[in-house]
């Protein structure tokens, strides 16, 4: 496979073609590389050969946004690198080692990947899950490359923020032009509110969403409405005694993207009620 990576700034290459996973970039500094999140196995491995062909310098660090496999499958091809996630990652990725992805279970992963994701299917040739080798709380620093710890998305989620350029790495806080998927168990939706509101705050020219083509502050401004309707309405429907189903199925959210995979919607809807209902109950 060949990846084609976008020049969006002299020092910063994004490939957004969506065909291999979660959206992966570089940030070129003075004597080092710094890649942000890594896709699959077959397609991470095209991605550090990629990096080879627009500079020679070395590739040092591997930033991850969070523990979502379509961003750190493809980590062994950075094996030799400083690997950065928040600790919560390295905690839910051990999880999944002793669960969903451990080694008696990876043939049945692959296998249903074949069923249902034939095109995902055909990159985890040779996988093998590596855990980061270097954590953090709340930030991490590589020049003016801050990782900053914002929760929403997943418990462990976090955005790379390049100053010098206004380039922001959301990860999957934003899935621009797209319906988002907030059904992860650790998903916040609170802190993902609060995560837009930051970035609206900050000097950002160019945000990189975890999916979907590039965009601004005008698409996390779009994404900020949405859910802050949504949060306002169920809630209220909560505190009535809607019940989940109803609640899920209510049509008058206001318009929005509409998902291609409508699994998605409902599994999103249905874990911001869990979440909700709790803050309504004692």
């Amino acid at each position: 496979m060949v990846m084609k990576f976008e020049k969006i700034f002299p020092r910063i290459y994004v490939n957004t073609e969506g065909r291999s996973g979660g959206n992966v970039g570089f940030v070129v500094l003075e004597d080092k590389v710094i890649a942000i999140d890594s896709q699959y196995p077959v397609s991470g491995a095209e991605f550090r050969r990629s990096i080879s062909d627009v500079t020679s310098k070395p590739v040092t660090h591997l930033l991850l946004t969070h523990y979502h496999q379509d961003h750190v499958f493809g980590s062994w091809a950075f094996r030799d690198c400083k690997i950065v996630g928040h600790y919560l990652l390295k905690k839910r990725i051990e999880e999944n080692l002793e669960t969903v992805w451990s080694k008696d279970n990876l043939p049945k992963l692959v296998e249903e990947a074949r069923v249902n994701r034939p095109e995902v299917a055909q990159l985890l040739e040779g996988l093998e899950i590596i855990l980061p080798n270097i954590t953090f709380n709340d930030h991490f620093i590589v020049d003016d490359v801050e990782m900053i710890h914002t929760g929403g998305h997943t418990e462990c989620s976090s955005m790379v923020y390049v100053s010098k350029d206004g380039v922001l790495f959301a990860g999957d806080l934003l899935f621009a032009k797209r319906f988002p998927w907030g059904g992860d168990p650790t998903a916040d939706p609170d802190l993902w509110i609060e995560a837009f509101k930051k970035i609206l705050k900050m000097d950002v020219k160019v945000v990189v969403p975890g999916h979907g083509p590039l965009s601004d502050k005008d698409e996390v401004s779009k994404h900020l409405e949405w859910f802050t309707a949504v949060r306002s309405m169920m809630k209220e429907m909560i505190s009535k005694g809607v019940s989940m189903d109803e609640v899920i199925k209510y049509s008058g959210y206001p318009r929005f993207y509409e998902s291609d995979r409508p699994a998605w919607r409902t599994s999103t809807l249905e874990h911001w009620y869990k979440v909700w209902s709790k803050q309504n109950w004692p």
